[in-house]
C-alpha cells in the first residue's frame, strides 16, 4: 500500500487574526521626571490618550481663570454670527472691579464684535468679555454656568463644579488638573477655539474707548519663545493661565514635538512658576521622549502547525495591531509571544491561541490576544500517521524490528495462504478425476 498522497502537506498561510484584538495598555512609568514647583500636574498625549505624568491629578484644586476654557468653548458654540456687534453696558462690569478680576478692557459704550469678545475671553482672560457674551448670547451668566456644569458631566469631568464663568474664587468652585486636561482636549477639537487659544495677541477694530483698536496680549506668550530673557519651550502652541491667591499660578497648555501632541496642566505655583514648569516639562520631554511604533500589524511572531489535520494546516501568527506609544528615545523594546509553534486539532477560527506582549525597558506596556484565523478539523487517519511517526522518532530500533517482524509475518501469511490455495486446487483436481472415472465405469 502507498501513502504518498496521504502524507502530502498543504499549508494554509494566513494572518493570525480575523477578530479585533483584546488589547490592554499600561503606560510606561518614568522614574526620572524633572523638578517642578507646582503642587499639581497632569501630562497627557492627546493623540493617543497616554498619560505620561501625574502629580495629585485627581485632587481638588481651584481652577481660577482656567475656568474660561469651558466658558469660552460654550460661548464659541453659541456664536453663530461672529461679526455681530455687542454694546458693552454697566451691567456687564458689575462686581468685576471689586473682585479685582482680570479684564480685557471693553468699557461701557464700546461695541466690539462677538469675535472680538471671544478673543477677549481667552487671550487676556477678560471677565468683562465673558460677562458681555453670557448676558447677550445666553441671557445671563447663570445660564452659562449651568451649561458649563452640564458639559463637564458629559465629557467626564467628575471632579469639577463651577459656580461662575470667570474663575473668581468660591469654595464651591473647584476642579482637578486631570479634569482641566480633559476639558482642554475636548476644547481643542473646536477649530475656532484652537485659533484663539494659540494667539499671541489680537487687535479689535475701532472702539469708542480705543479708536485705533484694542490690542490684547496672551497671558502666557510674552514669557515664552520671545528672546533670550524668556523661557524656551519647544513646540509650544498656546494655553490658558489662571491665578487667585487660593489657586496659585495655574496653566493649561499644549505643545507638539517628536510626533507627540501634549497637554500639560499645572496648578498652585508661585510667581512665574507655572511658565517655568511648562518650560521644564516640555523641554525635558522633547529631549527624552518621542512617539514610536513599537510593533506593526502583521509583524511575524511564529509559524503554527495544527496537529492531526489532513491535509495538514499551518498558519502564520502575527502582531494583531499597530502599537504606537510615547517612550524614551533610547528605550529597549521587546516583543514577547506566548503563541505556541503547534496546536492540537480541532481548532475553530476565532479561538484565542496566545498573546503578544510589548515591553519597554522591561516594563509591559501593551498586551494583545492572538486568535486562530482558520478552522482545522481533526483527522483520525492523520492522528494514526502522526502516532506512527512519533513512535519511530522515539524508538527507531524497535520500530524497524517491528517492521521486519511484520514483514516476515506478512510473508508467512502469504506463503500459508498460497499453500492452502495449492492444496485446495489439488483436492479439486482429485475430485474432478474421481468424478470422471466414475462416469467412465458406468458407461
Amino acid at each position: 500500500m502507498q501513502f504518498r498522497h496521504i502524507l502530502t502537506i498543504s499549508a494554509v498561510l494566513l494572518g493570525s487574526t480575523v477578530l479585533p484584538a483584546q488589547a490592554e495598555e499600561k503606560p510606561y512609568q518614568e522614574e526620572n521626571h524633572p523638578p517642578i514647583t507646582s503642587g499639581y500636574l497632569y501630562l497627557e498625549d492627546v493623540s493617543n490618550g497616554q498619560v505620561l505624568w501625574t502629580v495629585e491629578g485627581d485632587t481638588r484644586i481651584y481652577p481660577a481663570s482656567m475656568t474660561k476654557v469651558m466658558a469660552g468653548l460654550i460661548l464659541i458654540e453659541n456664536s453663530p454670527d461672529l461679526d455681530r456687534r455687542i454694546l458693552i453696558t454697566d451691567e456687564m462690569w458689575t462686581g468685576l472691579i471689586e473682585a479685582n478680576a482680570s479684564v480685557a478692557g471693553f468699557w461701557p459704550g464700546d461695541e466690539p464684535t462677538v469675535r472680538d469678545l471671544l478673543y477677549g475671553v481667552l487671550v487676556p482672560s477678560g471677565a468683562d468679555a465673558d460677562n458681555a457674551l453670557a448676558i447677550t448670547l445666553l441671557g445671563g451668566t447663570d445660564e452659562l454656568v449651568r451649561r458649563m456644569n452640564e458639559r463637564a458631566q458629559e465629557i467626564g469631568m467628575t471632579g469639577t463644579h463651577f459656580t461662575n464663568c470667570t474663575g473668581l474664587h468660591d469654595p464651591d468652585h473647584y476642579s482637578t488638573v486631570h479634569d482641566i486636561t480633559i476639558l482642554m482636549e475636548h476644547a481643542l477639537q473646536n477649530p475656532l477655539f484652537c485659533e484663539i487659544i494659540n494667539a499671541r495677541e489680537y487687535t479689535t477694530g475701532p472702539l469708542a474707548s480705543a479708536p485705533e483698536g484694542l490690542t490684547m496680549t496672551s497671558t502666557s506668550w510674552p514669557l515664552i519663545n520671545d528672546g533670550d530673557e524668556t523661557f524656551q519651550i519647544p513646540g509650544y502652541l498656546g494655553g490658558k493661565t489662571g491665578f487667585t491667591n487660593p489657586a496659585g499660578r495655574c496653566l493649561t497648555s499644549h505643545a507638539e514635538f517628536n510626533g507627540m501632541h501634549l497637554i500639560l496642566t499645572t496648578a498652585h505655583s508661585d510667581g512665574i512658576g507655572h511658565i517655568a514648569d511648562a518650560a521644564s516639562v516640555y523641554s525635558w520631554m522633547a529631549e527624552h521622549y518621542e512617539r514610536k511604533t513599537l510593533a506593526s500589524a502583521g509583524t511575524h511572531l511564529t509559524d503554527v502547525q495544527v496537529i492531526d489535520t489532513l491535509p495538514a494546516v499551518a498558519f502564520e501568527a502575527t502582531v494583531p495591531e499597530t502599537v504606537e506609544l510615547d517612550v524614551p528615545i533610547d528605550a529597549e523594546i521587546e516583543l514577547i509571544s506566548t503563541v505556541p509553534d503547534s496546536l492540537q486539532a480541532p481548532v475553530t477560527a476565532g479561538d484565542p491561541i496566545g498573546t503578544v506582549q510589548i515591553t519597554v525597558n522591561g516594563q509591559t506596556v501593551h498586551e494583545s490576544t492572538v486568535y486562530a484565523p482558520v478552522d482545522a478539523e481533526y483527522s483520525r487517519l492523520a492522528h494514526m500517521i502522526n502516532a506512527v511517526k512519533a513512535f519511530h522518532a522515539a524508538h527507531p530500533a524497535l520500530f524497524w524490528i517491528l517492521i521486519i517482524l511484520g514483514f516476515l509475518i506478512l510473508i508467512i501469511l502469504i506463503l500459508r495462504i498460497r499453500l492452502r490455495i495449492r492444496r485446495a486446487r489439488r483436492r479439486a483436481r482429485r475430485r474432478a478425476r474421481s468424478n470422471t472415472q466414475r462416469k467412465t465405469g458406468r458407461s
